[in-house]
């Protein structure tokens, strides 16, 4: 690969140790391909008019190494332009970049337009990319959706506390109840509303409640009060924990909340900050395949109409059984979800799906749509 113009001599392979640097050589000759051949200095513009006088020429011998060196080519700039990533470098297949949560693979687009002239321009594909991006493009986090929500019974609490600490224990998350919490301190993350922190410090948690609503910690004050508890309320978001210092929690517990942030991994390596080795962490997630499906039935079942791009913003959904009015929501792959969780140096002890389907239950209502999508996904995890 030391002279560039060789690359379109070899077939395209990943097989070497240093699959980058083969990459950024496979762009380099098809410059020089362009330069020499074409007479042209290979820009985003002249691509599909190089690739269609290549398609005529109907020489198929030399497209795997046009599509490898023109794809490298079109995969750097879409790297350089807007910070994407190449991934899968080890796979039996063409390599592909990763833009936020979105996957696409350069070097088929580039053969797919070698063999048919009716595929995709690619000019055209890197437009569709751009508004994808743009659309994505989420502002500062606002509270004000969860200020409304802060009249919600769904999201709510406090009026149902148990009457002591033995029937506070009782009413705990089994992996909760199973690890102890007398005299612990435990970090409920993005858990106002009244519910969490409560039971959690009338059961002898030493409480802090983290939430980006002050109307949702309002709850957990009043209720605190009301019962004579003592518990630390934090107005942050669940991915800047700053405030909080290294170390400082034996325990993690996180009710559905990550959906409501753009990069879950964020929230892991806060969370991996801030809990102490061998601590506990409990997380319950929505399943990704829930929120890329239906609301309503479909020829007796749900159809999955988002793809599964990790990181994208969902649309409104009004009416939906999943969805929380006015809240922005974001699908989290299972890669992000149980994959990220490893990387961030934690040890996943049990994975479950809380039951929620109803077999019986009306078509359209969550339990039916449970049946189908189960809704949440709960994860046990160990700090390493």
């Amino acid at each position: 690969m030391g002279n560039p113009q060789l690359a379109l001599e070899s077939p395209f392979a990943m097989a070497t140790d240093e699959p980058l640097h083969q990459l950024e050589e496979l762009a380099r000759a098809a410059e020089a391909h362009a330069r020499l051949e074409h007479g042209v200095m290979l820009d985003a513009g002249a691509l599909d008019g190089i690739l269609g006088a290549e398609a005529a020429k109907g020489d198929s011998r030399r497209r795997e190494t046009l599509a490898a060196s023109y794809g490298a080519w079109l995969g750097e700039l879409v790297r350089k332009r807007w910070g994407a990533q190449w991934v899968g470098l080890s796979e039996p297949a063409a390599p592909r970049l990763r833009v936020g949560g979105l996957l696409v693979s350069p070097i088929d687009a580039v053969r797919r337009r070698l063999q048919d002239p009716a595929a995709p321009a690619l000019q055209a594909l890197l437009d569709r990319l751009e508004k994808w991006i743009q659309e994505q493009k989420a502002g500062p986090p606002s509270s004000d959706a969860w200020d409304r929500l802060s009249e919600d019974p769904r999201f709510v609490g406090g009026d149902d506390l148990p009457r002591d600490t033995a029937a506070a224990r009782e009413a705990l998350d089994e992996w909760i109840r199973k690890e102890g919490i007398q005299g612990k301190t435990l970090l409920c993350l993005g858990a106002g509303g009244g519910r969490h922190g409560p039971l959690h410090a009338l059961a002898g948690a030493d409480v802090t409640v983290v939430d980006f609503s002050e109307k949702q910690l309002d709850r957990d004050r009043t209720v605190a009060a009301a019962r004579g508890l003592k518990l630390q309320t934090v107005r942050a978001s669940m991915d800047d924990l700053r405030i909080l210092k290294d170390a400082s929690f034996d325990l993690v517990l996180q009710p559905v909340s990550s959906c409501y942030v753009a990069d879950v991994r964020r929230v892991y390596a806060e969370v991996a900050r801030v809990l102490r080795r061998g601590g506990l962490y409990v997380a319950q997630h929505k399943q990704p395949a829930s929120l890329q499906g239906t609301s309503e039935p479909s020829a007796g079942g749900y159809v999955l109409v988002r793809p599964s791009v990790d990181g994208s913003r969902l649309p409104p959904l009004p009416g939906s059984v999943v969805r929380e009015a006015g809240t922005a929501e974001f699908v989290h792959s299972l890669d992000a979800l149980l994959g990220g969780l490893c990387r961030a140096g934690f040890v996943i002890e049990d994975v479950v799906e809380p039951p929620r389907a109803d077999a019986w239950a009306p078509a359209g209502s969550a339990g039916h749509r449970a049946w189908f999508l189960p809704p949440y996904l709960k994860i046990k995890a160990r700090r390493a």
